[in-house]
This record gives C-alpha cells, structure tokens and sequence, in this order.
C-alpha cells in the first residue's frame, strides 16, 4: 500500500550506503554523551539513544525518522504522564497511508531543495572545463598515485606538458605518461590544468602549485615581502 522498496548493497561493504554511516555517527555521538566515564555499559544506553535519534526532527528532511516510518510521532515520557483515554479514535488504514504519502512527499521536497542549496554553493567554486584528444596538460599527483615509500610532500605534484590519447568522457581522460612515471593513465578533469603553450623558466620552476591562480598569488606576496624588508636584510 505504501509502496515499499528494498535497495541492496553489498555484502561486508556498508560504505556504500552512505545514510548508514551517518546515522553510526550520529548514535556514536549520542552514546558518548549518556554513557559518560561509565564507557563499558553503552549497550544499556542504546535503546535510549535509539529512541532519541528517532524521535528528533532532521534539518534536511524537516520531520522525524518516526514521522517518516510511520506518519506520527511515539509517546514520550511526558506524554504517558495522563491516563490514557480508552475513547481514543483510531484512524482508518486509508487515512494513514495518505498521511503518510504526504510526509514522503514533503521530505522529498525538503531534500531537494536542500540538494540545490549545496549544488548551488559548490557549483560557485566548479570550474568546467573540457580537452579533446591532442590537447596538452599539466596532470596533478595525488598522493595514492605515488608508489609506497616515494611520496614526499615537497614532490613536485604536477607533471606535464602530457598529451591527452582519450577522452574517455568529460570527466575523465587517458594520458600520454613517460615510461618512467608508474601510475594509471587515467586521470579526473579535476586533476588536469590546461597548458598553454610554452612557458618561461620562472613559469617552469612554479610546477608544484596545484592551481594556476596559486603562482599568481605567489608573486604577489613576494613583490610585498620585497617592498617591505628592501633595504633591512
């Protein structure tokens, strides 16, 4: 009736759900907060901390996992405070079905417009850019692409100029590497700096800089320790 799905993962693997990880955070927190310096007796905690998470409202969604699940909110401890009527009325399994596609459908507008909010945000600081099979990069190294025992932090992080073979799509490319350079050949747009023909040596000895707009700011600040300690050192 409320059309129920089940989505799987793969087995041993919860890393591919990421709202499981969320929620094992968030009941980490909470444990850690009841249990105290009595670190040993979380598993009576537990069935708190559960109740607690459940019965809080989400600031994405706007309600809360028990409004989500089952379209009304459980009893507190302050709410069995007065007897209960034995007249209460229940509803009919229409009315809480409605009910409860209602709440789905407010959490999916709630998320969505969240969505957008972020997208908006990291799309300020996105920079879209495309290359086309010959086209000449500079190709930054992360630290996983270096072998074990190579990685140095004063490594230099970008090599180039490399030629690009593939375009595998716009995310993704396949490079030209030297022989001598053992790591995949492919690499993510956001690992790619456009190159713009040749350059000068002062251009050539600035090749750690992830950013171009790095070197920029470089000189920048040189020209300034310069005007302000010319003559003193």
């Amino acid at each position: 009736m409320v059309n129920t799905q089940l989505k799987f993962s793969s087995a041993y693997h919860p890393q591919t759900d990421g709202q499981t990880e969320v929620v094992n955070r968030s009941l980490g927190n909470l444990l850690r907060s009841l249990v105290g310096e009595n670190v040993r007796s979380w598993d009576f905690k537990l069935s708190q901390a559960e109740f607690a998470h459940n019965h809080a409202v989400n600031r994405s969604t706007g309600f809360s996992p028990f409004q989500v699940v089952y379209s009304v909110l459980p009893r507190g401890h302050l709410d069995l405070l007065p007897v209960p009527s034995k007249t209460r009325w229940h509803g009919k399994a229409e009315d809480f079905v409605r009910g409860l596609q209602e709440i789905h459908q407010s959490v999916k507008d709630n998320l969505q417009k969240v969505a957008d909010k972020y997208k908006q945000y990291t799309d300020r600081k996105k920079r879209h850019v495309e290359f086309e099979v010959g086209d000449f990069v500079w190709a930054v190294l992360t630290k996983d692409r270096f072998p074990v025992g190579d990685y140095n932090k004063l490594s230099v992080r970008k090599i180039g100029p490399v030629e690009v073979l593939e375009k595998i799509n716009p995310n993704a490319y396949r490079l030209k590497l030297s022989s001598h350079i053992r790591t995949a050949d492919v690499f993510n747009v956001k690992h790619l700096v456009p190159y713009y023909g040749d350059t000068s040596d002062d251009d050539n000895s600035m090749v750690n800089s992830v950013h171009p707009e790095e070197n920029d700011e470089v000189q920048e600040l040189a020209c300034k320790f310069l005007e302000k300690y010319d003559g003193k050192i």
